[in-house]
């Protein structure tokens, strides 16, 4: 006998961030795929397994901690893992001057977007500051969330 049970559908955004940096390529990729280096420009401890299968813990303090299992990791190009529910993307390219990263946060829901997009923005603010031996920037966040705040999805 079929069920004729529908299958019900959930809203849910991806965030794409492109970012170009003055640094070696293989430099961005070792900021981005190894635990302490992340930690580093995060600013909150990380525990990663560096293999596909390995699991990704980041422990934001009062504000809880991520969890996920690495999805897929190419060195030096492309590094993926699951953010909860959801699933990150890292690609890298570029040469020995330059950089290009193109980041994607997919399966957010919509409640969490523009916070979400406003963090990332932020992250990326201070991976550049990490990466260029510049001081982070203050305030980035709540600066970022207020402007992330007013758009429509």
């Amino acid at each position: 006998m079929p069920n004729d049970d529908l299958a019900t559908f959930e809203k849910c955004y991806r965030i794409d961030l492109k970012r170009r940096f003055p640094v070696p390529a293989a430099l961005l990729w070792v900021a981005i795929s190894e635990g302490e280096q992340i930690a580093a420009w995060m600013k909150f401890p990380v525990e990663l397994e560096a293999r596909t299968g390995g699991e990704i813990h980041i422990d934001f303090g009062g504000q809880g901690s991520i969890e996920g299992t690495v999805c897929d990791l190419e060195a030096p190009f492309l590094f993926a893992y699951t953010w909860g529910d959801s699933f990150v993307k890292w690609s890298v390219s570029g040469d020995a001057e330059q950089a290009e990263l193109e980041f994607s946060h997919i399966g957010v829901k919509p409640e969490l977007a523009k916070g979400l997009a406003a963090g990332w923005h932020a992250f990326l603010d201070q991976l550049e500051a990490y990466l260029t031996k510049a001081a982070p920037p203050a305030g980035r966040f709540q600066q970022l969330n207020k402007e992330y705040a007013k758009l429509t999805l």
